[in-house]
């Protein structure tokens, strides 16, 4: 960590969400990026969802030995159903601003910090920049035009991450618990009404691990398959492939 992180207030700023569901390999790293901020007035909120791998174990460690109990808290959601998963979370925040991160994410050094700042009143929902795990040109060039279309308006969607307040979330009624996909493109949809869309200038590392097992061609015609269920107003029928 950057600076030694006392106590959290109170009623934090930030409420970080994330949901597991077997997410062993990457959930604790994961948190360490979410304590590798150089503030304190944040929660760390991990939703651990129906879990059939060492998931659970590795974070109840880990809050048993981290002298950050004060800011790591987790809490259990029986359904394996990430919209559900990231509701729970919200409901047992105390911050302003949820943040809600994916398992598979981590957050760069100082992201609270850029979130603050252009994250203004102007704004109702964000994302961040995004890199791949991998370093492979093919990624790299996946991440970059995700970027690029987020950026400047072209499309707006999540790169594991969606940023928004808590009273704009509660008022939309959350996650759509209905939907195994896009559910996060729904949610930035309903959010939008409540003001504009930014794309954060601070990065998240994020897994290549579907666009690796999948392949290019694959996880292109199953988003775009996705894109006109989303259109046909069909996506409550279409289920998600785990990768893990």
């Amino acid at each position: 960590m950057k600076q030694e992180l006392s106590s959290v207030n109170d009623i934090p700023k930030f409420s970080i969400i994330i949901p597991a569901h077997n997410e062993e390999d990457y959930i604790i790293k994961t948190v360490l990026s979410t304590l590798g901020q150089d503030r304190n007035d944040f929660e760390t909120i991990i939703v651990v969802n129906a879990c059939e791998d060492n998931t659970e174990q590795k974070v109840n460690s880990f809050i048993e030995e981290t002298p950050f109990q004060h800011i790591v808290k987790k809490v259990n959601c029986e359904h394996a159903n990430v919209g559900k998963a990231r509701n729970v979370g919200a409901k047992y925040s105390k911050g302003k601003i949820l943040i809600f991160l994916d398992a598979d994410t981590l957050l760069e050094e100082k992201s609270l910090n850029k979130i603050e700042s252009q994250f203004t009143k102007l704004h109702s929902v964000a994302s961040c920049k995004v890199k791949p795990d991998i370093n492979k040109i093919k990624f790299n060039f996946l991440m970059n035009l995700k970027n690029f279309n987020h950026t400047n308006n072209i499309y707006h969607g999540s790169s594991g991450i969606i940023v928004c307040r808590k009273n704009d979330f509660e008022l939309i009624g959350g996650f759509n618990e209905k939907l195994t996909v896009r559910e996060n493109k729904e949610l930035i949809q309903k959010l939008k009404q409540k003001g504009r869309y930014i794309c954060i200038d601070s990065y998240v590392t994020t897994s290549m691990r579907r666009f690796d097992q999948w392949g290019i061609v694959k996880a292109a015609y199953f988003w775009t398959k996705q894109h006109f269920l989303t259109i046909t107003g069909k996506l409550e029928k279409t289920d998600y492939e785990k990768i893990r």
